[in-house]
């Protein structure tokens, strides 16, 4: 499974009040766009980045196609094949 997601920010340091910031200003700009989730799945990686789940494919070539998509946003981008603390 290729996991995309958008990645914003450091958390490090920051409040519950100021990381709530950083999702909804990474939200509002997804939203702006015209990209809206029913579900905004939030996790962070090794560095206490802010990411936001945004894609889940079986193949590299498809999770691609939204990848362009999102950069033509100006989002910052990463691929995982496993979620940060997962077991996988």
């Amino acid at each position: 499974m290729y996991y995309v997601l958008i990645q914003g920010p450091s958390y490090r340091g920051l409040d519950f009040d100021s990381r709530e910031r950083v999702r909804e200003d990474l939200r509002l700009k997804l939203e702006s766009n015209g990209v809206r989730y029913v579900e905004y799945c939030w996790v962070w990686d090794e560095k206490d980045r802010c990411q936001l789940l945004v894609g889940r494919y079986h193949r590299l070539e498809d999770a691609r196609w939204w990848m362009a998509a999102l950069r033509s946003f100006g989002f910052e981008l990463s691929i995982r094949t496993e979620l940060p603390g997962s077991d996988g």
